[in-house]
């Protein structure tokens, strides 16, 4: 493949990549809010080398309706 070829190929490569996440992303940012109410972390150590971890995390969601 020439240099031009490969310049072109990539260029409609990242056009065609352009154009699917646009057709895949949402019209519209949903209209709601997100408010985290707790942050919980869990931690064990296995050994010297591993540690285990959780973190638990608790929120709301209000969605507004459009009326």
């Amino acid at each position: 493949m020439t240099h031009a070829m490969s310049n072109a190929f990539e260029k409609l490569c990242r056009e065609l990549g352009d154009m699917t996440r646009l057709l895949i992303k949402p019209a519209g940012k949903p209209n709601t809010q997100t408010t985290e109410v707790t942050r919980q972390t869990e931690e064990k150590q296995i050994d010297a080398t591993t540690t285990l971890r959780r973190t638990t995390i608790e929120e709301i969601e209000v969605k507004q309706t459009s009326d």
